[in-house]
């Protein structure tokens, strides 16, 4: 026990005296606690990648404070066209290099007016019967969030089309094998959403399903609008897409636009 105890101290005092860390070298220089070698065969070549984060949103989750000065990130927002270093100088975000014209390529597209690349079936079949809304629309209630036109939903249980069931968009598979940084994007608001409106997708790689995400649980007059991103494997082949909502309610309305997949 002795032995063991004696040993553990050399250890910890070994990386208290000699604290760098080297990758793809065994000689980290002195100066750094980090060193990456770009290669350790002078063959096989990489570079550092830093975090990606997908938009500003997920960026925003990051609190940093004053002790996180220099913190670094690579912000890869293609719904904004932001495509930048950027790093924390205390207060805020700062870009330190920005990729001004990014091979950002739109691989399919449903905005439901000039794009739309991504098929689509609906179910039930859409309607528009007074307050009970289906459909695709240019104006509704209290969704103001959206130019042209966008899937809209009202008081979907009804006895005009609609019911007491989840109303689902299913997109159609779309090739993305010939892509990397594949993204799934689209962008939504909902008013008023009460307690057993909720509104869930589910993305299927390849036919299988990755199980559905709930992003809208309704609560009390809930109301929101945003992104949503989801990244997609690079070994995936086929990419899909469902949106499935269950709303109840004369006043509570909600939008669905712009329907995207990109990649590079």
């Amino acid at each position: 026990m002795k032995r063991y105890t004696l040993f553990c101290l050399l250890l910890l005092l070994q990386f208290s005296v000699y604290p760098q860390v080297g990758i793809n070298t065994i000689n980290p220089s002195s100066a750094s606690v980090l060193d990456v070698n770009s290669s350790s065969d002078g063959i096989n070549f990489g570079g550092l990648k830093p975090p990606i984060i997908s938009s500003l949103t997920e960026r925003n989750t990051i609190q940093p404070g004053i002790s996180d000065i220099g913190l670094l990130i690579f912000l890869s927002d293609a719904i904004n066209s932001d495509f930048c270093f950027q790093i924390w100088n205390g207060s805020s975000w700062e870009d330190i290099y920005c990729i001004i014209t990014p091979a950002i390529v739109d691989i399919a597209t449903q905005d439901f007016d000039f794009n739309q690349t991504w098929s689509y079936t609906v179910n039930p079949s859409l309607y528009n019967v007074g307050n009970d809304i289906w459909d695709i629309v240019t104006t509704l209630a209290n969704i103001t969030g959206f130019s042209g036109n966008f899937l809209g939903c009202r008081d979907l249980n009804n006895t005009n089309g609609g019911g007491n069931f989840v109303h689902e968009i299913a997109f159609n598979n779309v090739d993305v094998s010939a892509y990397t940084n594949v993204q799934v994007t689209f962008n939504y608001e909902v008013f008023e959403f009460d307690n057993g409106d909720d509104v869930f997708y589910e993305l299927f790689l390849d036919d299988v399903g990755q199980g559905p995400v709930l992003f809208i649980e309704g609560n009390s007059d809930y109301s929101e609008s945003g992104t949503i991103v989801i990244n997609v494997p690079d070994t995936t082949t086929n990419v899909r897409l469902t949106l499935g909502i269950h709303q109840n309610g004369d006043d509570d309305t909600g939008g669905f636009d712009n329907f995207r997949i990109i990649g590079l």
